[in-house]
């Protein structure tokens, strides 16, 4: 019976400890970012573009595990004549504990984006899925997360101007993140 007892108070305590920063009222502030490498070949010409990306984030758990957040971000795609996006928008994530202060973290973004090139701005929209994402958390104030695969819909259009771009695609688009929890 005394090992029975102690077992149960063992799984008390790592269950505590799992959902120590996902509870309804924590708030986060953080930023992740992201590197890319994309290439292509059309009409037998090959043209590689690398993407670096930054995004500001925030967070709050309306519910535990359940977080509702909102970020701002910047990324550059290209070398000369680069394409300059500025995106923001609400975010939705799950925490799903997988082992002691390791989590796989699903997440829906939906942005409002504009994307400027050769001096052209064209406004769109976008929806993100992240399919593959995980975080670590250290400590009970830190979390490192890295996003390895996501499902993307990306709209871009401009009355007057003969561009309308539709993105749907699968990517492998590594990124890192850092999370401060109060």
């Amino acid at each position: 019976m005394k090992k029975l007892f102690s077992t149960l108070i063992a799984l008390l305590v790592v269950s505590v400890s799992m959902v120590s920063a996902q509870q309804k009222g924590d708030i986060y502030i953080g930023g992740n970012l992201g590197f890319g490498v994309t290439s292509a070949i059309v009409e037998g010409e090959s043209a590689t573009a690398a993407e670096f990306a930054i995004q500001p984030n925030v967070g709050y758990f309306v519910a535990d595990k359940f977080m509702v957040g909102f970020g701002l971000g910047y990324s550059v795609t290209g070398g000369n004549g680069a394409t300059h996006t500025l995106t923001l928008g609400p975010k939705l994530s799950y925490f799903v504990p997988i082992c002691d202060k390791l989590y796989y973290t699903p997440s829906l973004d939906i942005l409002f984006c504009c994307a400027a090139s050769d001096g052209y701005s064209i406004p769109g929209f976008g929806l993100g899925a992240n399919i593959v994402g995980f975080e670590y958390q250290p400590t009970e104030h830190i979390g490192l997360s890295a996003s390895l695969l996501s499902l993307d819909y990306v709209m871009l259009s401009k009355e007057g101007l003969t561009l309308n771009t539709v993105d749907f695609g699968l990517t492998l688009s590594p990124s890192i993140g850092f999370k401060y929890y109060f």
